[in-house]
């Protein structure tokens, strides 16, 4: 992508991009040693190897893009239109478009199938899990060891074998699972009285709640009332 530490220098921080969508940054460039091969000795060190950081894990069939943009100055040209192609009183129009020249002409032109937009499908990538040898975790802290990791288990003999039921074990697993369809027929219609049961002790609750509520009010403005009149009569005999 690069051809020296120059450009890599040059873009770091931009962002690149892989045909599968796993969106990266360039860090900075990195030495030959970093990679699979190292410098040969008494040779040149390579150029243009830059270090990139990815949200993901990539391929090495991946193939990285960077959108990089320079200036590019445009040629100016102009050809000056010297003869009388059409009067004074008309504006001239530039080039129609297709639409356009349907739209006057009544014409079918024939567009190629392959010229319209695709939406783009891409196949989600499954990586491998990351194994580490039990002789590199033995060499690791504790916070980089690996926790919790699932270990597969293989199907009892009992789940794999298949199982021949004689005449009568077929009739009494027919009559067990009748059984056990009846009893959960029964759970069911429990746990909906029970629930019909629960709602009505919660309505009762609630207007008994608002029976006791308005009784309270009742006695607390009797209360007041009785002090009040207690206060006129006390002010009455001070007065007098």
């Amino acid at each position: 992508m690069f051809t020296s530490d120059l450009e890599v220098a040059r873009f770091e921080g931009a962002a690149i991009r892989t045909v599968s969508g796993i969106r990266g940054q360039v860090k900075k460039a990195a030495k030959e040693e970093i990679g699979n091969q190292p410098k040969k000795k008494g040779g040149q060190a390579r150029e243009g190897i830059a270090r990139c950081t990815f949200e993901d894990r990539i391929l090495m069939s991946d193939i990285v893009f960077l959108r990089a943009w320079t200036q590019v100055e445009v040629p100016q040209f102009y050809n000056p239109l010297t003869t009388s192609l059409q009067p004074r009183q008309k504006t001239w129009l530039g080039m129609k478009t297709i639409a356009e020249l349907r739209r006057e002409h009544n014409l079918s032109i024939p567009v190629n199938k392959d010229s319209f937009y695709k939406p783009i499908e891409r196949k989600a990538r499954k990586f491998n899990p990351l194994v580490i040898p039990k002789a590199l975790q033995a060499d690791l802290p504790f916070e980089s060891k690996p926790k919790n990791i699932p270990h597969r288990k293989r199907p009892l003999l009992e789940d794999r074998r298949a199982v021949v039921m004689e005449p009568h074990e077929r009739k009494v697993h027919a009559l067990v699972q009748h059984l056990q369809l009846i009893r959960n027929d029964k759970m069911k219609k429990r746990k909906l009285k029970e629930e019909q049961k629960r709602k009505e002790v919660e309505a009762q609750r609630a207007k008994d709640e608002q029976v006791l509520r308005k009784r309270r009010r009742e006695e607390r403005q009797e209360r007041y009332r009785e002090q009040d009149k207690l206060k006129k009569k006390i002010r009455r005999h001070v007065e007098a």
